[in-house]
Protein backbone atom coordinates (compact mmCIF):
# COMPACT_ATOMS: atom_id res chain seq x y z
CA UNK A 1 0.00 0.00 0.00
CA UNK A 2 2.75 2.50 0.84
CA UNK A 3 4.49 1.81 -2.47
CA UNK A 4 1.37 2.85 -4.36
CA UNK A 5 1.01 6.06 -2.32
CA UNK A 6 4.67 7.10 -2.56
CA UNK A 7 5.41 6.52 -6.26
CA UNK A 8 4.96 9.13 -8.94
CA UNK A 9 1.90 8.35 -11.11
CA UNK A 10 2.63 7.77 -14.77
CA UNK A 11 0.85 7.17 -18.03
CA UNK A 12 -2.85 7.53 -18.70
CA UNK A 13 -3.71 7.83 -14.99
CA UNK A 14 -2.37 11.40 -14.99
CA UNK A 15 -4.42 12.34 -18.06
CA UNK A 16 -7.55 10.84 -16.53
CA UNK A 17 -6.96 12.76 -13.30
CA UNK A 18 -6.49 16.05 -15.17
CA UNK A 19 -9.60 15.56 -17.30
CA UNK A 20 -11.69 14.53 -14.29
CA UNK A 21 -10.50 17.54 -12.29
CA UNK A 22 -11.21 19.94 -15.14
CA UNK A 23 -14.70 18.51 -15.71
CA UNK A 24 -15.42 18.61 -11.98
CA UNK A 25 -14.30 22.24 -11.70
CA UNK A 26 -16.35 23.22 -14.75
CA UNK A 27 -19.41 21.48 -13.31
CA UNK A 28 -19.12 23.08 -9.88
CA UNK A 29 -18.46 26.54 -11.33
CA UNK A 30 -21.35 26.15 -13.76
CA UNK A 31 -23.72 25.06 -11.01
CA UNK A 32 -22.70 27.93 -8.74
CA UNK A 33 -23.13 30.45 -11.54
CA UNK A 34 -26.45 28.90 -12.58
CA UNK A 35 -27.66 29.38 -9.03
CA UNK A 36 -27.27 33.16 -9.48
CA UNK A 37 -28.60 33.35 -13.04
CA UNK A 38 -32.02 34.65 -13.91
CA UNK A 39 -34.97 32.28 -13.75
CA UNK A 40 -37.78 32.00 -16.22
CA UNK A 41 -38.30 31.39 -19.91
CA UNK A 42 -37.49 34.82 -21.30
CA UNK A 43 -34.66 35.50 -23.69
CA UNK A 44 -32.80 37.35 -20.95
CA UNK A 45 -33.03 34.35 -18.62
CA UNK A 46 -31.83 31.95 -21.33
CA UNK A 47 -28.94 34.29 -22.09
CA UNK A 48 -28.04 34.44 -18.41
CA UNK A 49 -28.03 30.65 -18.12
CA UNK A 50 -25.92 30.22 -21.25
CA UNK A 51 -23.44 32.79 -19.94
CA UNK A 52 -23.21 30.85 -16.66
CA UNK A 53 -22.55 27.57 -18.48
CA UNK A 54 -19.96 29.21 -20.75
CA UNK A 55 -18.12 30.66 -17.78
CA UNK A 56 -18.17 27.30 -16.02
CA UNK A 57 -16.64 25.68 -19.10
CA UNK A 58 -14.00 28.39 -19.19
CA UNK A 59 -13.05 27.67 -15.57
CA UNK A 60 -12.63 23.99 -16.43
CA UNK A 61 -10.56 24.78 -19.51
CA UNK A 62 -8.25 27.12 -17.60
CA UNK A 63 -7.74 24.56 -14.84
CA UNK A 64 -7.12 21.79 -17.36
CA UNK A 65 -4.56 23.85 -19.29
CA UNK A 66 -2.71 24.86 -16.14
CA UNK A 67 -2.68 21.27 -14.82
CA UNK A 68 -1.43 19.96 -18.17
CA UNK A 69 1.39 22.50 -18.23
CA UNK A 70 2.30 21.56 -14.66
CA UNK A 71 2.57 17.88 -15.58
CA UNK A 72 4.61 18.66 -18.69
CA UNK A 73 6.96 20.89 -16.71
CA UNK A 74 6.14 24.03 -18.65
CA UNK A 75 4.29 25.95 -15.96
CA UNK A 76 5.63 29.37 -15.11
CA UNK A 77 3.90 32.39 -13.61
CA UNK A 78 4.04 34.06 -17.02
CA UNK A 79 2.23 31.20 -18.75
CA UNK A 80 -0.45 31.16 -16.04
CA UNK A 81 -0.92 34.90 -16.48
CA UNK A 82 -1.14 34.50 -20.25
CA UNK A 83 -3.76 31.74 -20.00
CA UNK A 84 -5.91 33.56 -17.46
CA UNK A 85 -5.73 36.88 -19.31
CA UNK A 86 -6.54 35.19 -22.62
CA UNK A 87 -9.70 33.68 -21.18
CA UNK A 88 -10.60 36.94 -19.41
CA UNK A 89 -10.29 38.91 -22.67
CA UNK A 90 -12.32 36.28 -24.53
CA UNK A 91 -15.04 36.49 -21.87
CA UNK A 92 -15.05 40.29 -22.10
CA UNK A 93 -15.45 40.15 -25.87
CA UNK A 94 -18.18 37.51 -25.70
CA UNK A 95 -20.07 39.36 -22.97
CA UNK A 96 -19.99 42.68 -24.81
CA UNK A 97 -22.58 41.52 -27.32
CA UNK A 98 -23.47 43.15 -30.58
CA UNK A 99 -24.16 46.85 -30.70
CA UNK A 100 -27.51 47.84 -32.18
CA UNK A 101 -27.28 49.07 -35.75
CA UNK A 102 -29.44 51.83 -37.18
Amino acid sequence: MTIVLTQEPEGPIVAVAIVATAIGAASVAGLVLLRWSAAGRSARARSSRMRALRRGAEVGAVLGLIATLQVMGGLTPLTVLFIVLSFAIAEYVLSAGASPSR
